[in-house]
Parts: structure tokens; sequence; C-alpha cells
């Protein structure tokens, strides 16, 4: 059977969909105060598990890549290095606005509601991607969580890809031991539903789902072979969104694994969606960069930019929504353009030059030589 993984629509459609669904839960915070801020905070909690969505999407995508080819010392650190290049920087750029405001509170120079978030005491967690094993709170841009638990998984991935290449049911044992693992700690503990992790424990939440997408690469053929179920995929994410606020969390977070896998279904069938047909597709290279700048815009306008201009506008704070996601859309285009893609290429070429080894070096010297 012809290989298709690589030809993703739908998964990009979700993606996009997903880092919206994120900005719409988070930008409701700040309208609680309003009536219809306040409806969309308790009808757009669930929204909070599309990250799990993107956990099992990028399983999926690095499978597609990766697999295979993480064999040796200098595979996995060329591998990680990678990654890195490619989260990195923004993460460290929303990071550095964030210290200058944590500066600025320090030297009086402004002032915040929520101090709490800014403490310089967090930056070594922050630079090593650790926040989101056991944080004592939410601080900085706090979306980036999840790129502590997307490195996490990335770490794990070159023992997974072994013992995937040995043995494919091992990945199912994969799937399933980190989810009961994450149950009993959360019953043991009292700590709730583990689909709530976070900045304590987010990583290993999202263990499950990352191997359940390199899961669903490994059994893509067997995948493809499913019935398909014309409009089984815009239904389930239509419910989920319009009536997930009802059901309960762990119910919700096997409801978003069922759609990633419905996705993954139809794109390894070759199958199209009203996803696909409405080319949501198209925006998903702007999904991380949507996700990691949607709360240093909202500091900006909805924060900042209300203090001062709220009180005399109609409408208040919920008149300045519309200006903070026209700059978000904006930002998140210049960002990929001419921040995230240069600097990814520019870490990836040092690499491949420093610490790629003679033939790897030489291949980007010729391949510079030719630009």
């Amino acid at each position: 059977m012809q290989d298709r993984a690589n030809t993703t629509p739908n998964l990009d459609a979700l993606r996009i969909i997903a880092a919206c669904a994120v900005v719409v839960l988070h930008y409701s915070d700040y309208l609680k105060d309003e009536p219809a801020g306040h409806w969309l905070v308790d009808h757009s909690w669930h929204f909070n598990l599309f990250v799990d969505l993107f956990f099992v999407v990028s399983g999926f995508v690095i499978a597609s890549q990766y697999l295979g080819k993480v064999r040796d010392f200098l595979s996995v650190r060329r591998f990680v290095w990678r990654r890195l290049a490619r989260i990195y920087p923004l993460h460290l750029a929303t990071l550095a606005f964030y210290v200058v405001i944590a500066l600025a509170l320090y030297f009086d120079v402004a002032r915040t509601d929520n101090p709490a978030r800014y403490p310089l005491s967090d930056l070594p967690v922050q630079l090593l991607l650790l926040h989101a094993f056991d944080g004592a709170r939410l601080t900085f841009n706090f979306p980036s969580w999840s790129l502590s638990a997307e490195m996490f998984c990335y770490l794990l991935f070159p023992l997974v890809a072994v013992a995937a290449t040995k043995n494919r049911a091992v990945v199912l044992a994969l799937v399933v031991l980190p989810a009961l693992g994450n149950s009993l700690y959360a019953y043991l503990t009292g700590n709730g539903s583990w689909a709530d992790w976070i900045n304590q424990g987010g990583a290993f939440r999202a263990l499950p789902a990352f191997n359940l997408g390199i899961a669903c690469y490994l059994f893509r053929d067997y995948i493809a072979r499913w019935p398909v179920v014309p409009g089984a995929l815009v239904t389930m994410l239509g419910a989920f969104v319009l009536l997930g606020s009802w059901l309960p969390e762990m119910l919700n977070l096997l409801v978003i694994y069922v759609i990633a896998a419905a996705a993954i279904q139809c794109d390894c069938a070759c199958r199209g969606t009203v996803l696909t047909r409405l080319r949501f597709d198209r925006w998903s290279s702007l999904t991380y960069s949507c996700y990691m700048l949607h709360i240093p815009i909202a500091t900006v306008v909805l924060t900042f930019g209300a203090r001062y201009l709220a009180p005399h506008l109609p409408g208040g704070r919920m008149a300045l929504v519309p200006v903070a996601i026209v700059l978000l859309a904006v930002a998140s285009q210049l960002s990929l353009r001419w921040f995230e893609t240069p600097m990814r290429r520019y870490l990836n070429d040092l690499y491949d030059r420093h610490l790629g080894g003679p033939k790897v070096a030489a291949v980007a010297a010729t391949t510079e030589s030719r630009r």
C-alpha cells in the first residue's frame, strides 16, 4: 500500500481550529466580568483539551518524519536540536517580553493586579523547559507549559522509536500504561482529573496523547481500511465544541482522542471533509505562532490597552477583542515569515556545519554554495 501519511490536510485543519479554540478560551477569561464573556467562560472551559489534540498530532507527525532515523547518539542529537530550533526561539522571545514586564514591575515603572505571574525566580525552569513538571503556578507566557510537555515527549521519542521498530504493539502499551498511571496517581493523591494537569504534571498528561499519535502512524494502513462514516469527523468536532461543557472532563479527553484518530483515518484514506473543502489546512502553518503569541497580544491589548482605552469605548473591553484578534493574525504571519523560519534555518545550518559531522557539514557547504 502506498504511504500517504505525509499528506495530512484534515490534521492540519484541526490544528488551526484547535489553536483558535484556545484563543477563544483564554480571551473569554479577560471578559468574564461581561455577560457575554461570562457565558463564554462557562461554555468554553473544555477547549483546554484541544492542547491534547496538539499532542496527538505532534506524535503522528514526528513519527512520520523521524521513525527509523533516530538510531544512534548523533541522530538523536540532531533530532533534539531540530525540535528545539522549531519551538525554542519563539518561546525565548515571548519569555523575554514578559521578563521586560517583570523588570518594569520590579522597578515600579508599571503595575499589575497579578504580580505572582511574573516571578524572576521561575526563569531557570522556563529557560530549561521544565515548567510542565512541578511548577507552583502558571507564569509568564503560560501556554508555553505545553512546550515543556512536548519536549519531554521528544526526549522519550528515540526510546519509543527503538521499541516500535522491534514490535509495533509495544506502542499501544505505551498509550495505555501512562494513561492508567496518570489515573492511578490522580486517584491516590486526590488531585482530580489528570486531563487538567498543566504546570503540575502536564508533561505526563501529554505522554498518552503523543504516543497515541505514534501508534496511529504505525498502524496507519489498518486505520485507512476502517469504514469511513461521511460527516463523522465534522459532526464529532461540532458536538465537542457545542456540547463538551456539559460532559465530564475525562470523557471529553476521550472524545478529543477519537476526533484526532478520525482525522488521521480520513487523511490515511485520502478522504476529504468539510474541513478540507473549506481549506482550513492552508492556515495550519500559523498554528504555533497563534498559540504562542495570543497571550502576549492579550497582555498588550486586553490588559494594558484596556486599562487606558476601555473606559472611553462603547462596550468597554469587549470592543478591543476584535483589535486583539486582528493583531494576532498579523503578528502570527510576521513571526512565522520573518522570525521563526529564519531562526530555524539558521540554527539548523549552524548545527549541520559545526555538530553534524564531516558528511553533513560537506552537504551543508554544498547547499550554501548553490544558493
